[in-house]
């Protein structure tokens, strides 16, 4: 799989129009961002299968436990795309990384080259890449 031609005009719209957006699970949040964005920059959706399987925290929890986790669900469906993972340094525009929330919290972010971007309740923040724990490299 490769990116699209235009991709950067892509993602940049799709950020853009989320950029106020509040989060909402299964509607807008990190793992349905994070596949918006493949989408942007590649015209796969990595989550078509999830969309519509959960509403709120405990059904999301209860998918992604099913799943063995957030971290495993990822890898995996990277794997599945032949995404390979690279280390946190490496992660370049467009890519997807896991990131550290708090200690024992992670999700799913979008590198846009400086930050790492992801939905919260008042819209897309930026996270340091220094939160980065693992990464892929999409297209």
């Amino acid at each position: 799989m490769t990116r699209l031609p235009d991709w950067p005009e892509r993602l940049d719209r799709l950020v853009e129009d989320a950029r106020h957006r509040t989060f909402a699970w299964g509607r807008f949040d990190c793992c349905l961002f994070a596949a918006d964005a493949v989408s942007a920059v590649t015209g796969i959706d990595p989550a078509a299968s999830l969309r519509g399987a959960y509403t709120d925290a405990c059904t999301a929890a209860r998918l992604l436990a099913r799943m063995g986790g957030l971290d495993a669900t990822a890898a995996s469906i990277a794997r599945h795309h032949g995404w390979p993972g690279v280390p946190p340094a490496f992660i370049g525009r467009g890519d997807v990384a896991l990131v550290r929330l708090e200690e024992d919290r992670h999700a799913l972010a979008v590198c846009l080259g400086a930050a790492l971007v992801l939905p919260t309740q008042r819209g897309l923040a930026a996270r340091d890449r220094t939160h980065a724990l693992s990464g892929w490299r999409i297209g």
